[in-house]
């Protein structure tokens, strides 16, 4: 059975409530092509794999984001927590299958919500996590 976008929670350890959105997290290795004297094939030399960084993000309701937003503040760069991203059913009741766990994300940037007087749109909160392997 296909899934769509919004069958996912995704959750902040130390935060309260489950984030809107989440992108980010895709794992890449760099390569280089080599060449042995004479050879037309060249072999595929690969670096270790790297994970991009995570962006979590969500409308921003003061009562529940303002004071982590003043806490938060102070901690970036320095906060490390866990990330993690949960398959659901489309009831958006969990899911039998294992979802991506990012332990030791380390906060490196917070986002507050935009100011515009002249506009509808939904104001939001966006939290940014350099993480490493995915588990």
């Amino acid at each position: 059975m296909k899934s769509a976008k919004r069958q996912f929670l995704v959750k902040v350890d130390g935060v309260d409530g489950y984030w809107a959105q989440k992108t980010g997290g895709d794992i890449t290795a760099d390569t280089n092509k080599v060449y042995d004297g004479g050879s037309l094939v060249p072999d595929v030399i690969a670096s270790p794999p790297n994970t991009d960084d995570v962006v979590c993000t969500r409308p921003y309701d003061p009562l529940r984001d303002q004071p982590m937003i003043n806490q938060l503040k102070r901690r970036v760069g320095t906060w490390r927590t866990t990330v993690s991203v949960t398959p659901t059913e489309a009831d958006l009741t969990v899911s039998r299958v294992a979802g991506d766990v990012y332990s030791d994300a380390l906060l490196i940037g917070l986002v507050s919500p935009e100011a515009d007087a002249s506009s509808g749109d939904s104001a939001e909160v966006e939290l940014t996590f350099a993480v490493g392997a995915v588990g």
